[in-house]
């Protein structure tokens, strides 16, 4: 899947919650929930054993997400993602050889940014589609408003730290696709996944329209 068709289906998504691969049973049930909840796109991080049947299980699962891989540190972890079916690969930073070895690839590698100068960098090696992390660490909403007024054709994925309560903020920045997190299934809460997840697309789209 390329760029520019994965980046409206992205920010159409408008929230994609990332899982953290437990087991193959729990993310099946886990997805299933966020999806009962209006989930369109999923990140499953590839940090632990269980990522990659996890991702080839959700693609059979359910045909109709966006099944993207996470945490994508090396050329081996893409090329171990696209055997496994993921549509998308997402990585924490830039590394110019991964992106270099993504960009012959048959899916986006949607690299991480968190300075200027690694925009520019990104930019410059082909990559408008770019993941801001760790958002709230980093300046969140502050930062990224800067971001759309200098790099006019990045888009950015932020995540890292962000509650349902941030999410409004993003909501009114144009250069946001989707906002990326785990709050929506975060233990102690006395709300179903489902709903949570619900209510966090209620929010972005609030504000959206």
């Amino acid at each position: 899947m390329t760029p520019d068709i994965l980046e409206p289906k992205l920010r159409r998504a408008a929230i994609m919650p990332i899982v953290q691969p437990r087991s193959v049973d729990f993310v099946l049930s886990l997805v299933a929930e966020l999806a009962a909840g209006g989930a369109e796109a999923i990140e499953i991080v590839m940090r632990s054993e269980a990522a990659l049947p996890a991702i080839e299980a959700c693609r059979r699962a359910f045909p109709e997400l966006l099944i993207g891989a996470g945490t994508i540190l090396t050329n081996e972890h893409y090329d171990a993602a696209v055997q496994a079916g993921a549509q998308f690969g997402i990585s924490p930073g830039f590394l110019p050889s991964v992106c270099a070895h993504a960009s012959k690839g048959p899916i986006t590698l949607v690299p991480g940014v968190q300075t200027a100068s690694e925009v520019m960098a990104a930019q410059a090696a082909g990559f408008d589609l770019l993941k801001f992390y760790p958002s709230e660490p980093a300046g969140g909403t502050v930062v990224l408003a800067d971001f759309a007024n200098i790099f006019t054709s990045a888009t950015f994925m932020p995540s890292g730290k962000i509650q349902l309560s941030h999410l409004a903020g993003y909501a009114r920045l144009r250069n946001i696709t989707s906002v990326g997190g785990s709050w929506m299934y975060a233990e102690g809460s006395t709300e179903s996944v489902r709903d949570r997840m619900a209510a966090s697309l209620a929010a972005m789209h609030s504000v959206r329209g």
